[in-house]
């Protein structure tokens, strides 16, 4: 009789285990960027073992190394999206949702793209956070329960820079020199 109940208590644990397995995160995870680039990173959703009708997060950056150009959602998301309420002085943006009536999705899929601009030198963690007002709800209107992983950025001084004005400078001398033999 104990292994029976061993069993059963083993088996519920595998089945909560395997209830949060859904995460959202960024990608790609980390990345490098020149001061003045434009970059995207997508979130998306992966482990959804039900059928997702939509869901939502909020977004945090650094705003003196990020500027949030914009927020763009796939076309499976076809009901309602909301690119949320944009805090550029803080970095934050709360309740950044997405829904479909048509099409519930299942498995892995994309929620949204963020588009970039890194405008200061360092590193910048993005984040993702769950969004009380937008839960991710599966068909039969239950929360689902996600895990939000973010992503690191890190900006620095392009060095082509460097180079640039070096090639130009030959160029220069390049042309004085040729305009001195004719």
């Amino acid at each position: 009789m104990k292994l029976h109940h061993s069993l059963l208590a083993t088996a519920a644990l595998l089945a909560c285990l395997g209830a949060q397995a859904q995460t959202v995160s960024i990608t790609p995870a980390v990345s490098g960027v020149n001061v003045g680039d434009t970059f995207s990173v997508d979130i998306g959703a992966t482990g959804f073992p039900d059928k997702i009708f939509g869901g939502g997060y909020n977004l945090a950056f650094d705003p003196t190394m990020l500027q949030l150009d914009g927020i763009s959602f796939p076309a499976n998301w076809e009901f309602l999206t909301s690119t949320g309420l944009l805090d550029a002085a803080s970095g934050t943006v709360s309740d950044i949702f997405f829904n479909t009536f048509a099409a519930p999705i299942k498995g892995d899929f994309l929620t949204a793209s963020l588009k970039f601009r890194a405008i200061g030198v360092g590193t910048s963690a993005i984040t993702l956070s769950e969004s009380v007002s937008f839960p991710f709800g599966d068909e039969f209107a239950n929360a689902v329960p996600v895990t939000f992983v973010g992503a690191s950025v890190t900006a620095a001084i392009p060095e082509p820079i460097s180079l640039a004005l070096l090639l130009g400078g030959l160029g220069c001398v390049t042309w004085v020199a040729r305009r001195r033999q004719a």
